[in-house]
């Protein structure tokens, strides 16, 4: 069994803006990005460890891989794990707009699920990257659960900056979409005729 970790280049720069959880236990500990804390917190000693990123080829996004990946290089040692670090290109939508087309944006889906293998348990982070990549890995997450063998989702996150009464984030929340990954694999599965049955199984699932 391999643990897959997921996720695309925050394009903002990195700060030391503090995250937190309403729904996970971060232990007191910093992370620049979320994905840090799902490798974190689902590493075992002697686990195999694969890290996809969604990554634009421009220095500032190149500068924040560097920084999290150092981070993800840390955790890892600290957890008496090895990692395989692959990162799968995304075009720079302001130099590259010749790019910017459906089949870029589906290459991107073929590049991520080509990369899941029978087996793999998933944590992924939907926080950053352009909104149609990151549509375009949630595609890619229920392919692979439903193409692959014994591949699920362990982990779905997203973090949702606060900004109160200023511009500028004061903390951002990492929230867990899990069950909303678990439920469109279930919602695409429906067939004509089937809306009430399942609007009342839905309504079990989340009232």
């Amino acid at each position: 069994m391999r643990k897959v970790f997921i996720s695309n280049v925050i394009m903002n720069q990195i700060t030391d803006i503090p995250y937190q959880s309403r729904e996970f236990d971060l232990g007191g500990k910093a992370f620049p990005v979320p994905i840090c804390y799902l490798m974190d917190a689902n590493i075992e000693p002697g686990d195999e460890v694969l890290i996809i990123t969604g990554l634009t080829q421009t220095e500032k996004l190149l500068k924040n891989y560097e920084i999290i990946k150092e981070k993800m290089e840390e955790i890892l040692s600290a957890h008496q794990a090895k990692g395989t670090f692959v990162t799968v290109d995304e075009p720079d939508a302001e130099e590259e707009r010749e790019k910017q087309d459906s089949l870029t944006f589906s290459g991107f889906l073929k590049k991520v699920s080509d990369a899941i293998q029978d087996g793999d348990r998933l944590y992924v982070d939907m926080s950053y990257g352009l909104r149609i990549y990151t549509l375009a890995t949630f595609i890619a997450m229920n392919y692979v659960q439903k193409a692959c063998r014994d591949v699920r989702i362990e982990a779905m996150v997203y973090g949702q900056a606060f900004r109160g009464q200023n511009k500028a984030p004061s903390v951002v929340d990492i929230v867990d979409v899990t069950a909303l990954a678990n439920i469109n694999a279930l919602v695409s599965d429906a067939k004509p005729g089937q809306k009430k049955e399942l609007d009342k199984f839905l309504s079990f699932l989340i009232d």
